[in-house]
Order: C-alpha cells, then structure tokens, then sequence
C-alpha cells in the first residue's frame, strides 16, 4: 500500500501550488500549455514536500484559512488500474507558522474545532506531517492533526467513501463549542480517462502523444513526475496548464534533463479540476474536487 499513498501524494497535492507564490513558468508551442516547474532540486526539493507528505495530502495554498480537497483517482500501471477516493479537510492555526532551517514556509500548525462529514460519513483524524532536510538528515514533524476519508476500491478495508464523477458531494461541519454548523455541496467534474503513446524511441528520447476525453472546463492539468529507482518516491517536475480539448503533445524537451540513473518510471497525471472560495462560519474556504487519472509507464 506504501506506493499508492507516495502516488496520491504525487497526485493531490500539486493542485494547490503555485497558488500562494507561482513558480517560474514559460509559454511553449504557441500557447498551446504553460509549464510550471515544480521540482528544481532532485536532492532537497522532495523533502520540503513539493506539497506533499508520505501520507497524503498537504496543500500549500495558505491565503486561506481552512482547505478542503476531494478526489477520484485512477492509477494505472503495468496494464491495471486502481480506483482511489479521497476526501481531505484542514483548518490552520495562521497564528503558528511552521517554517524550515532555511526559512522556508512549510505549512501551519492545525486544529480541529469540530466534527466534519463528506456524504453523511465522519471524517477520521490523522497526522499532518511535514518533511525536511537538515544538516543531511530527513525531520518528520507533526503539525497537528487533518481530517480525512480514503478508499481503495475493490478491497473491503476502508472508508465508506465513494468519490461520485459529475455529481455533487455534501460537506457539513460542526462546532463542538456551540454546534454551530456550515452545510454546502462541493460540485465534481466529469470523470478524465487518459492513454499515453510515447513516440520516436532512441536512445531514451522521446516525445509523448497524449489524449484523453475532452469536457472543455476552465481548469486542466498535466503533471509529470518521475519515480525514484532509490525508494520509489515520486517527484514532481512540471505542471503544464492547457485546454481540455482530449489531446496534447509534450517535446521530447521536457524528458530529456529526467536523470535515468535515479528514476526509472514516468508519471504522467491527468488532472480535471474545479475550485471555488466558500464563507465559512468564521473564515473563506478554499474548495477543490478533481478527477485524476494517472499512468506510470517504464522509461523506454
């Protein structure tokens, strides 16, 4: 199960960066896609979390207090696919910043003031955690706890949580001083299903054609990664924007600087996402919901 959890932490957390400070980013092939690069540093990088932790989900979108992510994931790797749904909440204390030894903003410590449901079902707490780089060593550090659903389909452990594609997903929460309660609906998209096709093999080079079926929202994204043969971590390298119009195709540029002697799988995600800002009963909320589908595929 390790794996998984290193692919949902690939997968879901990416979609809040850039948010809080963009990365540097460049227009290519005519407006077709805009690249952000998310990791620089293959030795430091992974370990001020590129957004995520080795459990999940940690946004790093911290112009709101409160953040809430739900997700339908598919990973598929050597010709299967695993059905993922995941529901994740956390309400930061912005009086308690977390920052790195080199100052670098990590997250917020959290609290949890309340009960909170997806679908009528109460979300489980577990660990916050964050990762960093000192003096050579990895620190793991908890701040604080999260609120959180997860589902592996087809197997009998689990949550009762059902990410339904296209469709509405309730969310309620309540106070424990006062009950007071805040009720909405977070809206999904369209389920995306991708295929990739890797095209003028030689001598490691190649180029990507890839598609998928096009619903023409506002918010689109590839995200390409590589899995590290070391420890199978996945690292993060560009996040490119483009239409969702079912098709894309990626230079072999932006494979060739990937270093085959430390990652021996690409990570190609698609990601169909919708957010929106809700009042809460005492601050905004930022709202996400995507489809992911995912595809590992070995360098050729």
């Amino acid at each position: 199960m390790k794996k998984y959890f290193l692919y949902i932490a690939f997968l879901i957390a990416i979609y809040f960066t850039g948010c809080d400070k963009p990365g540097p980013t460049e227009l290519v092939d005519d407006d077709t896609y805009e690249v952000e690069i998310l990791g620089k540093d293959l030795d430091n990088d992974e370990y001020y979390s590129n957004g995520y932790d080795t459990s999940g989900v940690v946004q790093t979108n911290y112009n709101y207090a409160s953040l809430i992510s739900v997700s339908g994931i598919k990973v598929t790797a050597n010709g299967l696919t695993t059905n993922l749904s995941s529901a994740q909440a956390f309400i930061f204390d912005r009086n308690e910043p977390f920052y790195s030894p080199n100052n670098i903003l990590l997250g917020y410590k959290t609290i949890t003031p309340g009960i909170i449901r997806f679908d009528n079902i109460q979300a489980r707490l577990t660990n916050y955690r964050v990762r960093f780089k000192e003096s050579g060593n990895i620190i793991d550090s908890v701040l604080g706890k999260k609120y959180e659903l997860f589902k592996r389909h087809g197997r009998i452990w689990g949550d009762p949580f059902t990410f339904t594609y296209n469709s509405q997903i309730d969310f309620s929460f309540t106070a424990f001083l006062g009950g007071q309660q805040s009720n909405f609906q977070i809206q999904t998209p369209q389920e995306v299903n991708g295929s990739i096709r890797l095209v003028n093999v030689n001598e490691r080079k190649f180029r990507a054609e890839l598609n998928w079926n096009a619903e023409f929202t506002n918010n689109f994204y590839i995200v390409i990664g590589g899995i590290k043969i070391a420890n199978e971590n996945v690292f993060p390298f560009y996040k490119l924007k483009t239409k969702d119009d079912g098709k894309l195709n990626i230079p072999k540029s932006l494979f060739e600087n990937i270093p085959v002697n430390r990652f021996n799988k690409i990570a190609i995600s698609f990601v169909r996402q919708y957010g929106k800002v809700v009042q809460g009963i005492n601050n905004d909320i930022y709202v996400s919901s995507q489809s992911i589908h995912t595809i590992i595929v070995d360098f050729p």
